[in-house]
C-alpha cells in the first residue's frame, strides 16, 4: 500500500499525458478526408467545388492510386482533366507515370520543385510566395483568369521561367500554363485556397477553379495515398507517411517519459546520512582479526602487522618519516642512548616466530622496546 501511495502522483501525471497525446493525435491526425478531398466537408476539403462541377454536368471521379488514374483516364474517351491535389506525396515513379498519362488538361496544385521538373517540359522554377501576398489580380490576357478576376492565390508557391503566367507576384506568377511530356495543357497552381471549401466563395476563387477544371466532361480527381502500391518504389520513409498528429503524439509520449524519468531521478538537498544498524567497537574488530590469524596459523602476517605498527609509532616519536625503514629506526634508537642497533633491529626486523608462543614473545619484546624509547 505504501509503494502504491508513493506512485499515485506519477501514475496520475502519466495518465494525463497519455490522454493529451491521444487528443493531439485525434486533433491533428484524424482522417477527415484530407485536403481537397471531393467528399470532405471540412474547411480544407473540396466537396463544394466537386458539387459545383457536377451541377454543371462534369463527371468528378476521385481516385487514390496511380493505377486508377490510368484506368479512369483511358475510360474517359471524350477527354479528361487530371487534377493532382498533393504532388509532394508522389514518388518519382508515380510522377513519371502521371507525366506520361495522356490527358486533355493536367492541373497540378502547389507542386514542389521535383514534381514541377518531372511534370513539365519547361524549366519552371518554384519559390515561396512573398509574405503578406494573398489576393492577386490576374495581370494577364488569359480569358479564364480575366473572367475570374482577383483570387486568393498568392499564399503558396510562385513559378518563374515560364513565359505564360497569370497572377504576378514578386519573382514570378502564381499560376502558369505550360507543356508537359504527355499534355500540352499543363497548369501549375501555386495555392490550394481557390479550391478549398472555406475559400471557394471568396472573390473570384470559384470562377477560377471552375474554369480550370470544367473545360472537359470528366475530372479525374487524384488524391495521392501513401497506401498506393506504386508508392512502394519511392523513397518515402516511415515518418513521412505517418500522419502528422501521430508524430506529435509520439513526440509528446517521449517527452512525458523523459520528464517522468527526470522527476524520479531528481536529488534535492544534501545526501541524507543514515544510522548504521550495528556499531562495532574498534577493539572488537582487532580481536576478531587476531582470532582469524590464530585460526589460520599465519604467525608471519601477525608478526609483520605488530612490527609495522611499532615501527611507525617509534618513527613518529623519534622525528623520522612515518615510512622510515627498520634499520633507520634502530640506528636512531641507539643514537638516543637506547638499546644497540643490532638488538633493536633484531626486534623490529628479526626472524619470523614459528608458533604462537614465539609470537607472544615478539609482542612483549616490541612493548619493552617502545617503553624504553619512551623513557629516553
Amino acid at each position: 500500500m505504501t509503494k502504491l501511495r508513493a506512485w499515485r502522483w506519477p501514475l496520475a501525471a502519466l495518465v494525463v499525458l497519455l490522454a493529451g497525446a491521444f487528443a493531439a493525435a485525434l486533433a491533428f491526425g484524424g482522417n477527415d478526408g484530407g485536403t481537397l478531398d471531393p467528399d470532405s466537408a471540412s474547411p480544407d476539403g473540396g466537396r463544394a467545388l466537386a458539387t459545383l462541377l457536377r451541377d454543371r454536368g462534369v463527371t468528378v471521379t476521385p481516385v487514390r492510386t496511380t493505377a486508377d488514374v490510368l484506368t479512369t483516364v483511358q475510360a474517359a474517351r471524350s477527354g479528361a482533366t487530371l487534377l493532382v491535389t498533393d504532388p509532394g506525396l508522389l514518388t518519382r515513379f508515380q510522377l513519371d507515370t502521371v507525366a506520361a498519362t495522356p490527358v486533355a488538361r493536367l492541373v497540378v496544385v502547389q507542386p514542389d520543385p521535383e514534381s514541377t521538373e518531372l511534370l513539365t517540359t519547361e524549366a519552371a522554377l518554384v519559390s515561396p510566395s512573398p509574405e503578406g501576398a494573398k489576393l492577386v489580380d490576374p495581370g494577364c490576357p488569359d480569358a479564364d483568369a480575366r473572367a475570374a478576376g482577383n483570387a486568393d492565390i498568392g499564399d503558396g508557391e510562385v513559378f518563374s521561367g515560364v513565359p505564360t503566367g497569370c497572377y504576378p507576384l514578386a519573382g514570378g506568377d502564381a499560376l502558369v500554363t505550360t507543356a508537359g511530356p504527355a499534355s500540352n495543357d499543363t497548369v501549375l497552381v501555386g495555392s490550394r485556397t481557390p479550391f478549398r471549401n472555406d475559400g471557394l466563395a471568396d472573390h473570384g476563387n470559384a470562377a477560377l477553379a471552375l474554369r480550370l477544371l470544367g473545360k472537359h466532361p470528366t475530372v479525374v480527381w487524384y488524391l495521392p495515398d501513401e497506401a498506393d502500391p506504386a508508392a512502394a518504389s519511392g523513397q518515402k520513409s516511415f515518418t513521412d507517411v505517418l500522419p502528422a498528429g501521430w508524430r506529435w503524439g509520439a513526440l509528446t509520449m517521449v517527452l512525458a517519459i523523459g520528464l517522468l524519468a527526470l522527476w524520479q531521478a531528481r536529488r534535492l538537498g544534501p545526501v541524507v546520512s543514515e544510522r548504521m544498524p550495528v556499531a562495532v567497537r574498534a577493539a572488537e574488530t582487532v580481536e576478531g582479526r587476531a582470532r582469524l590469524y590464530e585460526r589460520g596459523r599465519v604467525t608471519d602476517r601477525a608478526a609483520g602487522a605488530l612490527r609495522e605498527a611499532t615501527r611507525a609509532r617509534l618513527a613518529a616519536r623519534l622525528g623520522l618519516p612515518r615510512m622510515a625503514a627498520a634499520g633507520d629506526v634502530a640506528a636512531a634508537i641507539a643514537a638516543r642512548g637506547g638499546p644497540p642497533t643490532a638488538d633493536a633491529l633484531a626486534v623490529l626486523a628479526g626472524p619470523v616466530p614459528a608458533d604462537d608462543a614465539g609470537l607472544v614473545g615478539l609482542a612483549s619484546a616490541l612493548d619493552r622496546l617502545e617503553a624504553e624509547v619512551g623513557r629516553l
